[in-house]
């Protein structure tokens, strides 16, 4: 089998021939073996941890630390819950005034796709839209960067950090968790792990086996924010300032 590197880099092997050339040895067409490490630890941190362990951990941290919002549902909530979660983000009931008209932006990955119905996260007052990868750059953008709301599924959750793994795809654009004020991320409790140092692997072992991976992969750890002033800590800086993750127990 080709390697998918080798079907996409033109003139791949007579540029890596001349490198060698130049540097006045034979080119090496092994793989790098990799040294052993002498500790481990990276991989000992909450490896001992079960799924609602690593569940209660991810929201611990997601509410005492980045500011954020964490809620567990079920795949046949989900719907009612995400409702309620955009609709948090474009009420305000603290000063008691009638909501606006208000957009949400969806994801239009097969797998939210199927646990959820667009239509019925709408209201008379809250418009729903599905990013559409046919209508090419501009339409999807401008619906982002008018969106109160993105709603994206994540492929992993890292519990150590509060950190949703996202991985770019046709039919989920960056802008959808980038451009609106609230980003709401849909995880299952099966995707949760430890810490970065899986998630890494992850992308690792596709490399490995020549799978394409992704052209970008986002690890985004709640809303934006800085402590580069006086080391206190802002949130709400740039990007998203609010966030919350949905996390699918039943799932």
């Amino acid at each position: 089998m080709v390697h998918q590197s080798e079907q996409r880099i033109y003139n791949r092997d007579s540029f890596l021939d001349n490198i060698a050339e130049k540097l006045g040895r034979e080119r090496k067409t092994t793989p790098v073996e990799r040294p052993a490490l002498k500790y481990t630890c990276h991989h000992e941190v909450l490896a001992d941890k079960s799924q609602d362990e690593l569940k209660a951990t991810l929201i611990h941290y997601t509410e005492t630390a980045l500011g954020a919002r964490a809620i567990e549902t079920t795949k046949a909530e989900l719907t009612a819950t995400l409702k309620s979660a955009c609709l948090y983000y474009v009420s305000n009931e603290e000063e008691n005034t009638e909501r606006q008209d208000s957009e949400t932006i969806l994801s239009a990955d097969k797998r939210l796709l199927a646990l959820v119905n667009p239509s019925e996260l709408a209201d008379e007052q809250h418009t729903v839209h599905v990013w559409d990868q046919s209508a090419g750059y501009e339409p999807n953008i401008t619906i982002a960067e008018r969106a109160q709301v993105g709603v994206v599924f994540a492929e992993q959750a890292l519990a150590e950090s509060g950190t949703m793994v996202l991985y770019s795809n046709p039919a989920q654009g960056r802008a959808v968790s980038l451009l609106p004020e609230a980003s709401v991320f849909v995880v299952p409790k099966s995707a949760l792990i430890p810490r970065l140092t899986q998630a890494t692997a992850a992308l690792h072992e596709k490399a490995k086996n020549g799978e394409r991976i992704p052209s970008c992969v986002n690890f985004i750890s709640g809303p934006s924010s800085t402590a580069d002033i006086e080391l206190i800590k802002v949130v709400g800086v740039h990007g998203p300032v609010y966030a919350t993750y949905v996390i699918i127990d039943d799932m």
